[in-house]
């Protein structure tokens, strides 16, 4: 450097203050000068990036880009580098420059995908603490982009705030998981939580505050044991919020969630996304307002399985001149303004084939939204009814976090209604059928043979769906065991811990049950006697 540079500003190295904390901290202090960034090998010169009241404006790089956003983003991938900030132009106008808006949360959460600093990710997840926290009111997380398995983080935090080990654990991506809670606690979108009871207490003492909530861990580890108070049919004719919050039965203590399973890879199944079509004609339409109607009604279902290339009628080699001038001549046909009076009830899928039309345009005749949207096609999406699936397996892959914190919460009532919801749109799919199950037995147990049957044939289904479903074959175990079959709850058992060896509560069960037969007994309990379980195995059954 010259000595017609100034002193910087500011200066540090990545792998003391990681680059994502730095541009965050330019853009709170809206300041407005130059970062420059070394490089982590020996090669001369540094990346330059000239802010304007926080906001990058103008970009040099070493290595090539195509724009300002892709040349900072690949200064994501260095560690160790130093880095200063300058409060002036080291930029200028020059040749090889690139500009363009650059939202600096939106590149914060792109470059994560790729790699999290893991030291300041887990100083970061460690100061969070015990305590329970959620997202702030009015956090602008629409400014992240966020994927699906983003959004459905998002949401469970939403449905339970909770502390982040108990939400990592929970969601079961930890690395989503532990990449969310970083990225929002490092925008400022995290604020701490305490339930109602706990404020309006601490409120009333004005001493120190309570202690931070302890968050018991989910699944089998989570067993609660019920008072002996109402019978099903007593449960089933109480009160909404009555009947949600009642417990098991005590003779057969159920873990409270199965949220410490493995997810059955992703929702797969089929499934069912109907579109809405044009009713049939009225019979007052001429002939050729008639003919005209069942063209709309044929166009709009013939679209919802094509791809942009098809939709416009050009070959996916075409250039994008063809590829306008083909537009032309279907939007002049197709506006919604050229309906005619008559077929005014049709005007919503004219203004949707119109709008298809003008969105295949668009994305083929930009060279970077093709070559994105042709990938999409090769992966077997692209077409309307696709992207409508999508849109459906991505609310059921949510609702059925919901569903699962509902359960701990115990309002079952809520929980089947979301599931049977989910169940009716994706269909094969073995994790909604074994929920429902594990719903229904923690809600009524088994004391009548219509919710018996009915937990069977839920696990029949799942079972062909997929024979080894790990949530399956837990909720068989604990549907066994309730029955008394204790042998075969023990089969059911052992296969879960083949599939799931993590699991706690089958092992401790597989333990049980293979001393009992060791020692040539049932791997069923001991009759009680008393009423009391002997002292030497009242360690193992303890309710």
């Amino acid at each position: 450097m010259t000595s017609s540079v100034p002193e910087p500003l500011a200066e540090g190295t990545l792998s003391a203050t990681p680059l994502g904390h730095v541009l965050l901290s330019v853009q709170k202090k809206g300041l407005s000068g130059t970062l420059a960034i070394w490089p982590d090998d020996e090669r001369p010169g540094q990346d330059r990036i000239l802010f304007r009241n926080g906001i990058p404006a103008i970009g040099r790089f070493i290595d090539p880009a195509s724009d300002l956003e892709h040349g900072m983003l690949h200064i994501f991938s260095r560690q160790t580098a130093p880095y200063a900030f300058y409060e002036a132009d080291l930029v200028g106008e020059s040749e090889g420059t690139l500009r363009g808006a650059v939202d600096i949360f939106a590149l914060i959460a792109n470059s994560l995908r790729a790699d999290v600093p893991k030291d300041a990710a887990v100083r970061v997840i460690r100061k969070l603490g015990e305590g329970a926290h959620r997202i702030k009111a009015r956090s602008p997380l629409a400014r992240f982009a966020l994927q699906a398995n983003e959004v459905a983080f998002v949401e469970l935090m939403r449905a339970e705030p909770a502390a982040a080990p108990t939400l990592i654990e929970q969601f079961g991506d930890r690395k989503v998981a532990q990449r969310m809670l970083y990225l929002l606690a490092i925008t400022d979108c995290l604020e701490a939580y305490a339930p109602a009871s706990q404020q309006k207490l601490r409120a009333v003492r004005g001493a120190t505050p309570p202690k931070p909530r302890v968050s018991t861990p989910p699944g089998p580890r989570a067993s609660v044991r019920a008072p002996k108070s109402k019978s099903p049919t007593d449960r089933r004719s109480a009160p909404p919020n009555e009947r949600e919050s009642a417990l098991p039965r005590a003779d057969s203590v159920l873990p409270a969630s199965l949220s410490n399973l493995p997810p059955s890879r992703t929702l797969s199944g089929e499934i069912v996304a109907p579109r809405s079509l044009p009713p049939a004609p009225p019979p007052s339409l001429s002939p050729e307002l008639t003919k005209r109607w069942g063209e709309v009604s044929r166009v709009i279902a013939m679209m919802d399985r094509q791809n942009y290339f098809e939709m416009l009628g050009v070959k996916e080699s075409a250039e994008s001149a063809d590829i306008s001038k083909k537009y032309m001549t279907l939007a002049k046909t197709w506006h919604p303004d050229r309906l005619p009076s008559e077929l005014a009830a049709l005007r919503p899928w004219v203004e949707e084939i119109f709008h298809l039309f003008t969105v295949a345009n668009d994305t083929l005749t930009d060279t970077k939204k093709r070559v994105e949207y042709q990938k999409s096609v090769m992966q077997g999406g692209g077409t309307p009814e696709a992207d409508r699936k999508l849109g459906v397996m991505v609310e059921a892959a949510i609702n059925f976090q919901k569903v699962d914190v509902l359960v701990k919460r115990r309002r079952y009532d809520e929980a089947l209604r979301i599931c049977e919801s989910a169940m009716s749109v994706v269909r094969k799919e073995a994790d909604y059928p074994a929920m429902k199950a594990w719903i229904l037995l923690l809600r009524d147990g088994i004391d009548e043979e219509e919710t018996e049957d009915e937990i069977r044939s839920l696990l029949r289904t799942t079972f062909k769906i997929n024979p080894d479903h790990v949530h399956g074959h837990f909720v068989r175990a604990h549907f066994l065991k309730r029955q008394g079959d204790h042998d075969k709850a023990l089969k059911h058992f052992m296969k879960v811990a083949k599939l799931d060896p993590n699991n706690l509560e089958a092992a401790r069960e597989v333990r049980i049950g293979t001393m009992r037969h060791a020692r040539g007994r049932s791997s069923a309990p001991p009759p009680a006697m008393d009423g009391k379980l002997p002292n030497f195995l009242g360690k193992f059954f303890k309710k």
